[in-house]
């Protein structure tokens, strides 16, 4: 018997009355078989919703079976809104998609929970979805080079390229994609510090070319392009 913690990311129909979860632990995803959880008297309703955070006693190697288990934290109020379940269901989807990669598990998980939080509570939703984006950005070892132009030293006339990795300075930039403002949006969301918790400033217009410049910069350095970011750009209207 194992004891497992973690929150579910996605779950499947398996036969009839079943379903698996993919639960994302400290140490990575794990597949549990939930015998009988389709039934309406199942004791394990909840606990295979996505979003869960869930306590989970398995066996098995490869796809365990849940022997028992309880549920921490529902987080019901993020389904019950569309907008916020559309928005959450995108990042459970990148999560679910790299969660098979070497990083640092153990602190994507503690910081998943915190956004998780933040959405229960959170009118401004869409920025920590996008916070989440970008942070996990350092944790796959992509992450952009902000503070200075890729090329040289130079701190002064940057701009941001996709397609270089970060900042670039006039010598250097072919173009300019996103405005300051957009880039200033990106900075504080890249180093933010969820436990400080203090107010984000920002415009509806930066928000788009955020969202725009985050799936360009997934498409371009990871090769990733999610099937759920479509409806997140018909919320956002770009």
């Amino acid at each position: 018997m194992e004891l497992i913690e973690g929150i579910v990311l996605k779950q499947m129909n398996y036969k009839e009355s079943s379903k698996i979860i993919y639960v994302y632990t400290p140490l990575g995803l794990v597949s549990v078989l939930v015998h009988g959880s389709n039934k309406l008297k199942s004791p394990y309703l909840n606990l295979v919703r996505v979003f869960s955070h869930v306590r989970l006693h398995v066996s098995g190697k490869n796809l365990k079976v849940l022997r028992d288990g309880q549920v921490i934290q529902h987080y019901q109020s993020i389904s019950e809104d569309l907008n916020i379940y559309t928005y959450a269901l995108h990042l459970m989807e990148v999560i679910y998609y790299f969660s098979t990669h070497e990083h640092d598990h153990d602190k994507l998980f503690h910081f998943l929970i915190k956004i998780l939080n933040h959405l229960k509570e959170k009118d401004d939703f869409e920025i920590y979805i996008m916070m989440a984006e970008l942070k996990l950005l350092y944790l796959l070892g992509v992450q952009p080079l902000l503070k200075h132009c890729v090329f040289c030293s130079s701190t002064e006339g940057l701009s941001f390229s996709v397609k270089d990795g970060g900042m670039v300075c006039l010598e250097h930039q072919q173009n300019k994609d996103f405005s300051s403002s957009t880039i200033h949006l990106f900075k504080v969301l890249y180093y933010y510090n969820l436990d400080e918790a203090s107010p984000i400033n920002y415009q509806q217009g930066d928000l788009i070319q955020l969202r725009r410049l985050i799936d360009e910069y997934y498409g371009y350095h990871l090769n990733y392009r999610s099937r759920s970011r479509q409806m997140v750009k018909q919320l956002l209207g770009y």
